[in-house]
């Protein structure tokens, strides 16, 4: 397959570059069968810690492709395979999201289908061995507050109809503390209360912790606030 090939010529780039601190690279490689052909960069760099490198490489054709490697007993090893379509990639970071002081890899893209609000970002946490990363995590609409360990996002849902969520990272887990939402009557019109419960309302074991008559402040200031409050 061209795209295996394709990462196993940059592999190969990089590996002869391993001995290097630093090293970029950008090419594209061209098709003979009149296709357009593909970019590719290579990164080796201390992308996310001081003390040991790690070896990106990015490709496009059709997908975007992102390989993440890992400098291990003077071999790259891969740490981190992912791919998104161009017209749903926004574009990807490198950022401490949980707090713990390491770097993690962080992938922004736009849902193409649905009616709504639909910002997600995918997260590989750096492990404490400097060198792995964390199976993904999406989070859709998500604001990161690394100081407090916390997540909190708007659902996806119509403007002023959707939930507001707030989990806590618990090492490689995520835990979920609340769920905000107006309380609506049988009329389907707001009571002017504000529910807090345990998880989704529409999910099992359901329970309303407290019943506000306005929305916390930390709230207030998230991404997408103003698709939650709606068209008031």
């Amino acid at each position: 397959m061209k795209l295996e090939q394709i990462l196993s010529d940059a592999l190969a780039i990089a590996t002869e570059n391993i001995d290097k601190e630093k090293f970029h690279s950008e090419y594209k490689v061209a098709f003979d069968d009149g296709y357009d052909g593909t970019n590719v960069e290579i990164s080796l760099d201390y992308h996310f810690t001081k003390k040991y490198p790690h070896l990106i490489i990015r490709r496009r054709l059709g997908i975007k492709y992102i390989d993440i490697y890992s400098k291990i007993n003077n071999k790259f090893e891969k740490v981190v395979s992912y791919e998104e379509f161009p017209l749903t990639y926004v574009n990807d970071t490198i950022q401490d999201v949980n707090g713990d002081g390491l770097k993690d890899f962080v992938i922004n893209w736009y849902g193409s289908t649905g009616c709504c609000l639909k910002a997600w970002s995918s997260v590989y946490l750096l492990r404490p061995d400097k060198k792995t990363f964390s199976n993904d995590f999406d989070f859709i609409n998500p604001t990161f507050s690394p100081k407090e360990k916390i997540i909190r996002g708007v659902c996806y849902g119509q403007p002023g109809e959707t939930e507001m969520y707030k989990y806590k990272w618990d090492g490689e887990k995520v835990d979920t503390l609340e769920y905000v939402y107006y309380e609506m009557s049988e009329k389907g019109e707001r009571t002017g209360k504000i529910i807090i419960s345990n998880n989704h309302p529409f999910e099992d074991n359901h329970k309303i912790l407290k019943r506000l008559n306005f929305v916390p402040n930390e709230y207030r200031k998230i991404e997408g606030y103003d698709w939650f409050v709606g068209f008031e």
